[in-house]
């Protein structure tokens, strides 16, 4: 019986232990561009783990191609978050001189603020290794590890048969990837809507043509990768674990990173420093906030843009009502009736008042989009 529904079982310490023996490591693009954003201390821990499976690691070209795009985007967003600390400290020591009226010259006030810039700099010179993408040793590091280690990029025709089968998969929401469907703009896109797609059909092309069993460690938390119940992670979706198991007749498994460092440090005597766990999931909860945050401003943006939709509706009824009495009174020199005028005055009165709500919310759009951007 269980092997007919091997599919449905998480395996035990045992299969654990044995599949890291054998298996080949997966990491994902988030994985690799999260090297960036750790300190020092954490990323040279995490580099020095891959590096002691280096002949079982692996990544598919569309990882490759994912992570050298994103790269730079990744550093300048990391250079801007000091730059960002940096304005909030001038802000908040100004706010703190204005509300507790204390002089430009305070000496307390300016110690402070030389201390979060002190602060800032050590900050910034022990953990922001790459400042510019021209000069940046955590390429380096991962080139060299993932020399000779990377998959065949997908030809033509290949990439046609996996968007073709993409569309039917995220119509039936077969994952992985139909949670980015909603990526997919046009057919030129860089295949972002597919790119979890490829992914998962170059590492089954990779786990058959080599007869192994895949580890995948990715820092994606969606659904269409996971198995989630009730809000708890249980393992990789059924629908992967059959589909792998019937194309290679190998075992696969998924671990995000917090996990992944959790059973290494169970199985290798060399573990993972305490406090790189702690900035891992630190930075996979600050994700989860920032997703919820994202997704929660998207929904107010598009209840905004709802809303003055409506506005605009009824601006536009005033104003056709008042056009109609102009029309049919003011413009042959008629003198208004006193219902007639009653009616024009209150209509032209609401209409003023929708225009002022109109630019009101307008403007709350304006910087709920702003906002939106610098997230």
């Amino acid at each position: 019986m269980k092997n007919a529904i091997k599919e449905f079982l998480e395996p035990t310490n045992d299969e654990k232990q044995e599949l890291w023996e054998k298996c080949v490591f997966v990491f994902d693009t988030n994985v690799l561009l999260n090297l960036y954003r750790y300190s020092a201390k954490t990323r040279t821990s995490l580099l020095a783990a891959f590096e002691s499976f280096k002949d079982r690691i692996w990544i598919p070209y569309q990882v490759a191609f994912e992570f050298m795009r994103k790269r730079c985007e990744v550093i300048y967003e990391t250079v801007h978050r000091y730059d960002q600390f940096s304005k909030e400290i001038d802000a908040f020591t100004s706010k703190a001189t204005e509300t507790l009226r204390l002089t430009p010259k305070d000496e307390e006030i300016n110690d402070l603020k030389r201390y979060l810039y002190k602060w800032l700099d050590s900050n910034k010179e022990r953990n922001l290794l790459v400042e510019n993408a021209s000069d940046d040793e955590i390429l380096n590091r991962i080139l060299s590890i993932f020399d000779g280690r990377i998959g065949d990029k997908v030809d033509d025709e290949e990439l046609s048969q996996i968007k073709k089968e993409g569309k039917e998969r995220f119509e039936k929401s077969i994952p992985p990837g139909y949670k980015d469907d909603k990526k997919k703009n046009n057919e030129t896109d860089d295949n972002n809507a597919y790119g979890d797609l490829i992914i998962w059909k170059q590492i089954i092309k990779f786990a058959k043509g080599n007869n192994v069993g895949i580890v995948f460690v990715t820092h994606d938390q969606k659904e269409d990768w996971w198995n989630i119940v009730k809000g708890k992670t249980i393992g990789p979706r059924i629908e992967l674990r059959r589909e792998f198991l019937e194309e290679t007749k190998q075992f696969f498994h998924m671990y995000s990173m917090n996990s992944f460092i959790s059973e290494y440090n169970r199985i290798y005597d060399t573990p993972i420093e305490k406090s790189a766990v702690e900035e891992v999931f630190s930075l996979d909860d600050t994700d989860r906030r920032f997703k919820t945050r994202k997704a929660l401003s998207s929904e107010k943006i598009a209840r905004t843009v709802e809303t003055l939709d409506k506005i605009s509706k009824r601006i536009e009824r005033r104003r056709k009502i008042i056009e109609d009495i102009e029309r049919k009174y003011q413009n042959q020199g008629l003198e208004l009736p006193a219902n007639i005028k009653t009616q024009y005055d209150n209509t032209l009165s609401k209409m003023q008042e929708l225009e002022k709500e109109y630019e009101k919310r307008q403007q709350q759009l304006e910087l709920l989009q702003n906002n939106n951007q610098d997230n």
